[in-house]
């Protein structure tokens, strides 16, 4: 699906594990109930690093790089090619890892961007 964001390929992944339901998928990756449902129901924040990492963590089927960027197919093993990854695993969480690490960087710099633009649009009353 093209112009997917992330809160609809998380949405997409409790639909298949726990039938649509935020609370049950919160407990299946040991998260809290409110922090799933502001991402995918409220869609109030993006969701961090950890957050990710649970899914990843949590759902052995996923794809990470879907996951993370919409690239390729949701379901690991099963892109156009039909090749499998066959990488070391530590490899693996390490360039998931790596992978996180930069999409955080690049929301915080955007965060700190609008609050800097922000301040500089607000005019102080005299």
């Amino acid at each position: 699906m093209e112009n997917e964001t992330i809160f609809d390929r998380i949405a997409q992944i409790i639909e298949i594990e726990c039938n649509g339901v935020p609370a049950q998928f919160a407990k299946k990756i040991g998260s809290k109930d409110q922090t799933v449902r502001n991402i995918v129901v409220n869609r109030r924040s993006y969701p961090g690093y950890e957050m990710l990492l649970k899914i990843i963590q949590s759902i052995d089927w996923l794809n990470p790089d879907w996951l993370i960027t919409g690239r390729g197919e949701m379901r690991k093993g099963h892109d156009k090619s039909n090749q499998v990854i066959t990488e070391p695993e530590a490899h693996y969480e390490t360039d998931i890892n790596r992978q996180l690490i930069n999409i955080i960087d690049s929301q915080q710099r955007t965060i700190e961007n609008l609050t800097k633009h922000k301040k500089s649009n607000t005019v102080d009353p005299v």
